[in-house]
């Protein structure tokens, strides 16, 4: 049977204990670990390599008291919940096991505070009927080994007698007073339920800098361990082998007669692959997971020595003893940084932007991200939480379920008459087109689908399966018949930036397709391409998905449009319209209406059976749900969505009176005039006419998210506006597309949100960019190249055109980091540390950024764009009496 092992330690203050545990738990080999007396803070993030922490703080949120719990990566586990009470904090998960689950709490009761009989019911209720909850509860009581009995003591013995609850002691003191002159005592400990006393031990480790004794208990329990994700191919994979067993069960004369064998034609290739996959690709050599780094003969000299010590002084309790084992602790202490220093250094200096393996520059800045707590229970609609994950994915699905459902008619109107397209183009794919296909367009890094056939896969396919998927390709178009096999997605869920992690809207669905089904939607979207772009069936108001058509052309045309109006002393009204779950609530009926009218007659047929019927599921680390119908929007994570959401937008009224800008659903539409209850007025009017057109096809927009500004460098009030009967909030400040707009266009607030995420971002990269780092100077200057300097460099060649003082902020915030990666003393001049990084200052780059961007936009294919070539000037507006001007046309 197998064991697991549990310890219990009261830490005093974990932080400062963080390489001794790191060295404890790789000796003793340690599977869970419940501490006590954290002394964490929401500031505060403590991780240990391949383990999870849980922690709950005290109340007052304060440094003191508080638990955690640190439990290996592999074990199958979920997060209980906290208990955080001013006499009681614990941390609580459950372990899933063969036969029946084993909840572990950490527990810690502050000294001062006394707890009654139904305090400690309450707590215990809340971990289930079988549970181990350890650590240092400051009860005394003979019956579990303390030397006397305290009140505290005698409550929780009356709890554990009259609710069939038990103790696991180790039946010696485990704490240690620093003054020699109070008794050591047994205070850490655990109460359990439905575990056999037969199957659970307990012992006093004389391990760790604590005057808390760590205790080992091990359980004869069977955990589940969590499966490493099936890969079909690895660096090891035989891609020879691959091909010659493909090229031997491909059968040439295969034919494929109706729409049946369309699905049986998509299951045999996917097994192919597989089997060719497992046959050619050598089992994983199982690797010693548990040992967490390698320590030198003098780390482990110090801690024997600080052990020997460490009995020597609990036996007699004597000063000089004392005083030894302090000094066996601090060398050991420094021995341990020196390591952990040692294995720093070389690690960073093995670091090279040319690599791929770990020591891969790219991979070691991008591993160092936002610490995060770990996953919490999820909220359910009828309030319960879910705490494992099956519970959890059956939530994500349910949710995801509701979200993929049209949005409810807001009137009767029926649909105009159909008009349909009765235009051909050729479909027919030649193996030609999908080799190219596969080997210009797929990307090897993206994810496979719920049948984890990779782009890798399909890159060394032979010629002779080139064929076979083209004859399969091709008879999905003349049968119009999309394989059901191809509408399944998987869904993994990421939790939003800043978003309430305990909520299942707080997550973003990121959908896995098929590569199969991805190959043939590249390929049917090459041959819809000319059509689409000859007969503008894309408006051109709509930048979004579309080849050399990106977010600074958008907001370069809505940045043209307000300068325009302070030039002529005019005001620019415009909205900034929140299109509430676009992609999600796309109205089927109305696609198929759309599909029909705009694309070719013959793709009618595979574009209808390529919306029918689709599923979905969701995976939440061990768990995978059951199919879930998704009613409505276009497919997440596919090449034509996007084309399919162009598409039913794509006739969005526009007007001659106002400016339309839509990149995907970020819709801004402006209008000028030089009185502003005019401009406001004609905004309006158009706007009600987009409520007519939104009604129609059942999009709905938020219209509390929505935005009305007002951009003038006059300071009178306009008029608002509403949307659907709501007033729009009206702002000073929008963001579009990135961009930061502020109603008198001085960029401040856009440099000053630039300077904040350079900050963040420099300081994320400290540890390789800091003067102290061993990392190549040459290296570093790479990162900041690279990573840093493109989040002010975005947009570049709009704001670069702002006042000085604003630009200099900038400049600053660059020359500091600068500094920073080169360690310059104070007397060496910024110009200097330029010059020698070879790194032009923010105005220097702001001209050379602008000049490249003005060629581009000369011979830019959307007529939109090119327009703005001439328009595009580095000179600010003279604002000299321009706000007495603008006050006297607006009355």
């Amino acid at each position: 049977m197998s064991v697991i092992k549990i310890c219990s330690w009261n830490a005093n203050g974990v932080c400062q204990h963080k390489l001794e545990v790191i060295n404890f738990l790789k000796q003793n080999n340690v599977d869970v670990m419940l501490l006590s007396e954290t002394h964490l803070t929401n500031k505060h993030f403590f991780m240990i390599p391949d383990y999870t922490f849980y922690k709950t703080n005290h109340p007052d949120g304060k440094a003191h008291g508080g638990t955690g719990i640190l439990v290996r990566k592999r074990l199958k586990h979920f997060f209980v919940g906290s208990y955080a009470q001013n006499f009681l904090q614990a941390t609580s998960i459950t372990l899933t096991c063969s036969k029946t689950n084993l909840t572990l709490s950490a527990v810690y009761c502050p000294p001062r505070f006394a707890l009654n009989e139904p305090q400690f019911l309450d707590y215990f209720k809340s971990l289930g009927e079988k549970f181990l909850a350890a650590g240092d509860y400051n009860s005394k009581h003979t019956y579990w080994g303390s030397r006397l009995c305290n009140p505290k003591g005698r409550k929780l013995y009356n709890v554990i007698i009259n609710n069939n609850l038990d103790v696991a002691s180790p039946g010696q003191p485990t704490y240690w007073p620093s003054d020699h002159n109070k008794t050591p005592d047994l205070i850490d400990f655990a109460i359990t339920k439905g575990i056999n006393r037969e199957l659970l031990s307990a012992n006093v480790l004389n391990e760790l800098s604590s005057d808390h004794s760590p205790v080992l208990f091990e359980v004869y329990e069977v955990p589940q361990a969590i499966l490493p994700p099936r890969n079909l191919t690895s660096q090891n994979t035989n891609w020879l082998k691959f091909k010659k067993y493909i090229s031997t069960h491909i059968h040439t004369n295969y034919t494929i007669e109706n729409k049946e064998q369309v699905d049986d034609t998509v299951t045999v290739i996917n097994s192919i692959l597989t089997s060719a996959a497992e046959c050619s690709t050598p089992k994983n050599i199982p690797t010693n997971k548990r040992q967490l780094f390698i320590t030198n003969t003098q780390i482990e000299h110090l801690v024997m020595e600080k052990r020997r010590l460490r009995r020597e002084w609990q036996q007699n309790r004597c000063p000089a003893s004392k005083s030894r084992l302090k000094e066996a602790v601090s060398k050991l202490k420094a021995a341990l940084v020196r390591e952990n220093d040692l294995n720093h250094m070389k690690f960073i200096k093995s670091l090279s932007p040319n690599k791929i393996n770990k020591q891969s520059l790219w991979k070691a800045s991008r591993s160092l991200k936002t610490p995060t707590d770990a996953s919490p229970p999820i909220k359910n609609p009828r309030g319960e939480w879910a705490r494992s994950d099956e519970d959890k994915a059956k939530v994500f699905a349910q949710h995801l379920s509701n979200v993929f459902q049209p949005n409810p008619p807001n009137n009767s109107s029926p649909l105009p008459p159909q008009i349909v397209n009765c235009d051909l183009i050729d479909v027919e794919i030649s193996p030609r087109e999908v080799l190219h296909t596969i080997k210009e367009k797929l990307v090897i890094k993206k994810a496979p689908g719920y049948d984890n056939i990779t782009p890798i896969m399909l890159k060394n396919l032979p010629f002779i399966a080139i064929v076979f998927i083209t004859k399969l390709f091709n008879a999905i178009l003349k049968f119009g018949y999309y394989p059901s096999e191809w509408k399944k997605s998987l869904i993994i869920m990421i939790l939003k930036p800043g978003k309430d992690p305990t909520l299942a809207s707080s997550y973003r669905p990121i959908s896995l397709l098929p590569c199969l089904s991805k190959l043939f939607e590249k390929v049917l979207l090459a041959k819809l391409m000319p059509y689409l772009q000859a007969n503008s069936i894309i408006p051109s108001h709509q930048f979004g998905f579309r080849e050399k058509h990106s977010t600074i052309e958008q907001v370069n045309r809505i940045t043209n449009e307000i300068r325009t109006a302070f030039e002529n002393r005019e005001y620019c009204s415009a909205m900034f319209l929140d299109v509430a779950q676009a992609f999600d609530k796309v109205w089927h009926v109305g696609m198929t209406y759309k599909i029909r009218r705009f694309l070719p007659q013959n793709v009618h047929a595979i574009f209808e059976s390529y919306l029918e019927n689709r599923f979905f599921r969701v995976k939440y680390n061990s768990f995978t749900t059951a199919d879930y119908m998704i009613n409505a929007g276009v497919p997440q994570g596919s090449v034509l969505g996007p084309l399919l959401y162009l598409l039913f937008t794509s006739d969005i009224p526009t007007s001659n009176d106002v400016i339309t800008s839509t990149f995907a659903d970020d819709t801004a539409i402006l209008c000028r005039h030089k009185n502003v209850i005019t401009s406001n007025g004609k905004l309006q009017n158009h706007i009600r006419t987009i409520e007519d057109w939104l009604s129609l096809w059942r999009i709905k927009v938020n219209e509390q998210k929505s935005r009305h500004v007002v951009f003038t460098l006059n300071k009178q009030i306009s008029p608002t506006i509403s949307l659907n009967g709501i007033v729009v909030p009206q702002a000073d400040e929008v963001t579009y597309l990135g961009i930061h707009l502020d109603r008198r266009l001085t960029w401040r607030k856009h440099i000053e949100a630039k300077k904040t995420q350079m900050k963040l971002k420099a300081t994320s990269l400290h540890w390789l960019i800091g003067s102290h780092s061993p990392l190549n100077l040459e290296y570093k200057v790479l990162l900041y190249n690279q990573i840093i300097k493109p989040i002010w460099t975005y947009g570049l060649q709009l704001y670069g055109n702002a006042s000085s003082s604003n630009i200099e902020i900038l400049q600053r915030a660059q020359s500091k980091i600068l500094r920073t990666i080169t360690g310059a003393p104070w007397y060496v001049r910024n110009d200097l540390i330029h010059k020698d990084l070879n790194i032009p200052k923010v105005k220097t780059e702001f001209e050379k950024s602008r000049q490249k961007y003005m060629r581009k936009l000369e011979y830019h294919v959307n007529p939109l764009a090119s327009s703005l070539a001439n328009l595009l000037s580095s000179s600010r507006l003279k604002r000299t009496d321009r706000p007495a001007a603008m006050s006297s046309t607006a009355n």
